[in-house]
C-alpha cells in the first residue's frame, strides 16, 4: 500500500535527520556562551548601580530635608540666611564630592 512518493519521502525523512557530517564548531559554542555569560554580568552590574544610585538619591534627598529643617531653627537661622551664602550649600558641596571620590573608589 505504500505509493511511490513514500520512498521519496522517507529517503528525505532519513537525510535530513541523519547526524551532522561534520564536528560541530566548539570556539563558536564557546563565544556565544562568553557572549551569554558578559550580558548576565552587564545586567547584574547595571541593577547594583541603580539599586546604590536609589540609595545614594535618598540619602542626600534626606540631608537636604534634615539640613532645611535646621535651617529653619531659631538657632541655626543665622548661619541660613542669604547674607552668609546659606549653611546647606557649602556642606551639600562636601558632601556631593565625598560621594563622588567614594564611587570611584568602588570603581
Amino acid at each position: 500500500m505504500t505509493a511511490p512518493n513514500d520512498a521519496a519521502m522517507d529517503a528525505m525523512l532519513a537525510a535530513m535527520l541523519a547526524p551532522p557530517t561534520r564536528a560541530g564548531d566548539r570556539n563558536f559554542t564557546l563565544q556565544v556562551e562568553r557572549a551569554i555569560d558578559a550580558q548576565a554580568a552587564y545586567a547584574r552590574a547595571r541593577a547594583r548601580f541603580w539599586r546604590s544610585f536609589a540609595f545614594e538619591a535618598l540619602a542626600i534627598a534626606a540631608l537636604l530635608a534634615a539640613l532645611w529643617l535646621l535651617s529653619s531653627a531659631p538657632i541655626f537661622a543665622p548661619l541660613a540666611s542669604s547674607t552668609h551664602w546659606g549653611l546647606a550649600s557649602p556642606l551639600l558641596l562636601i558632601l556631593l564630592l565625598w560621594f563622588g571620590t567614594q564611587r570611584w573608589r568602588s570603581a
